[in-house]
């Protein structure tokens, strides 16, 4: 048991990731780029007044946090291991840069949200 690791956790988020992506990006990119300039969720003007009370409750902004981390996470764990498959010279130093700019990402969304 000494022999402890946190791949199991790494994958884990990648693959929660990787999940979101494809339940929720999709109708995200779908009501952003079609539904909304196209007025079928009313006048695109008034959809930021409409929507603003919702937008700004603190269970949004921490879902929308966690979804922009898994995002990310799940980003930053396959280019990694892309450029370790190409035989590029990653280390651990690489990695780690990249979750921790998952984990900024995650940061930033709720420093922008709560102010």
């Amino acid at each position: 048991m000494s022999n402890k690791h946190l791949k199991p956790i790494f994958w884990g988020i990648f693959s929660g990731g990787g999940t979101a992506a494809a339940l929720a990006l999709a109708p995200m990119v779908v009501v952003i780029c079609l539904l909304l300039p196209f007025g079928v969720l009313g006048d695109p003007s008034s959809f930021y007044e409409n929507a603003h009370g919702w937008i700004t409750h603190w269970v949004f902004l921490v879902l929308f946090s966690v979804l922009v981390f898994l995002f990310m996470w799940h980003g930053a764990h396959r280019l990694y291991y892309i450029l370790h498959d190409m035989h590029y010279p990653v280390g651990n130093g690489t990695r780690y840069l990249l979750y921790a700019l998952a984990v900024g990402a995650f940061l930033v969304t709720l420093y922008i949200g709560l102010f």
